[in-house]
């Protein structure tokens, strides 16, 4: 182990002296000055461990060296004990203002002097050690986020290449259908196709629109929402999906519900999430509800999909909107009730209104109910969007 380093600063030889004689057995490298100036550069020459600092000298007396030392970032940590014969409170109180960790008084005795050397020793070592610690975490922190900028990039590029491809199947699909009118079959695999693409389209979009939300970059194009257009749009979208699987599916909408202004966009994306992931853990011929009306308090609009499905144990409910809980989740096997980074959009984009989101119990004792709520307008609504996104279509 390298022998630690004590600095003895005097300006009187015979003192250093009798402080080398006492400190040298015990195996410190011993470093001495005889000024303040020459004690300031072979503190920044060498960093010594602890330094024992008379107080009265010429040119520059202790208390301004330990202020020197002190008032150095790459040096403050080093423990300064004045030495000196002055045995007053006011020069004691003078050190200690000056930065001094600890005071000993002249005559120097040999047992004080080694007891007061290793505990300060022993705390600069502590610090040291911290500081190491510091650096490191640091230098994780500064890896941990290369990495992440690399993830991100990584994702970007992910999602360029996917909607190449996409678009490419998307109007091949367009030009199938203008060409085979006549057959209904095949149009319909067309028409199932086509929805898919749009559900792919979807969840690149989702990927986006996470990372902005997490990046603070989106903001909210609020407008007046028609709650039959909407759920009609989102139904319609599913209902391939529906009907493959002979779901029973109830949609009320109160029609005392209070006008609701949101982002459409992403509220449809929100509902429509919720309501796939329903259709996914739904059983043939099962059974999936759906409610739009005032909220209980009566200050905003409560939104609820239910389900009679598999539903997701009570203890896993708090963590399945977070996007890592749910990579650990599915690797213990975990239903989690979606795919890729669904509920996390979900949960990102409703608390972006102001609003909150929750899973209970479904229907008959079973399944899930995940349900949301929505200030009538959002939280911090610039205005944005005052056209209303109503529709004429029915359910």
């Amino acid at each position: 182990m390298k022998p630690q380093n004590i600095l003895i600063v005097d300006d009187e030889p015979v003192n250093v002296k009798i402080l080398k004689a006492m400190l040298s057995p015990e195996g410190y490298q011993i470093l001495t000055a005889s000024s303040g100036p020459e004690a300031l550069v072979l503190v920044d020459e060498n960093l010594p461990d602890i330094i024992l600092l008379d107080v009265m000298m010429p040119e520059m007396d202790g208390f301004e060296v330990c202020r020197r030392i002190k008032t150095q970032e790459n040096l403050r940590v080093i423990p300064v004990l004045m030495v000196t014969a002055l045995q007053d409170k006011i020069h004691r109180q003078k050190a200690m203002e000056a930065g001094a960790d600890d005071f000993l008084s002249k005559p120097i005795d040999r047992i004080e002097l080694l007891i007061r050397v290793k505990s300060l020793l022993r705390i600069k070592q502590y610090s040291d050690e911290q500081l190491e610690s510091l650096k490191l975490l640091k230098q994780k922190n500064r890896q941990l986020e290369e990495l992440e900028r690399v993830k991100d990039g990584l994702t970007n590029m992910i999602i360029h290449d996917l909607r190449g491809p996409l678009t490419s199947i998307s109007m091949n699909i367009d030009l199938s259908l203008m060409k085979l009118r006549q057959d209904v079959h095949i149009k319909k695999f067309l028409h199932n196709a086509g929805s898919y693409c749009i559900y792919l389209n979807e969840m690149i979009e989702g990927l986006l629109e996470v990372h902005k939300m997490e990046e603070g970059k989106i903001e909210i194009d609020a407008s007046v929402i028609d709650p039959p257009a909407l759920f009609s749009e989102i139904v319609e979208q599913y209902r391939p999906q529906i009907e493959a699987k002979q779901i029973a599916l109830s949609c009320n909408i109160c029609p005392d519900a209070p006008a609701l202004e949101a982002d459409y966009r992403l509220i449809r994306r929100v509902i429509g999430n919720l309501l796939d992931n329903a259709i996914r853990h739904t059983p043939c011929q099962g059974k999936i509800e759906i409610s739009f009306g005032p909220e209980p308090s009566g200050e905003g609009i409560l939104v609820k999909i239910s389900d009679n499905g598999q539903g997701i144990q009570e203890k896993y409910r708090c963590r399945i909107f977070d996007k890592f809980e749910q990579v650990k989740l599915k690797k213990k096997g975990v239903s989690t009730g979606s795919v890729g980074l669904g509920l996390a959009f979900c949960k990102m984009a409703v608390e972006l209104h102001g609003g909150k989101i929750g899973v209970e119990d479904g229907l008959e004792g079973k399944g899930c109910s995940f349900f949301f709520t929505l200030p009538l307008k959002p939280a911090g609504n610039n205005g944005a969007g005052e056209n209303s996104h109503a529709r004429d279509s029915e359910m």
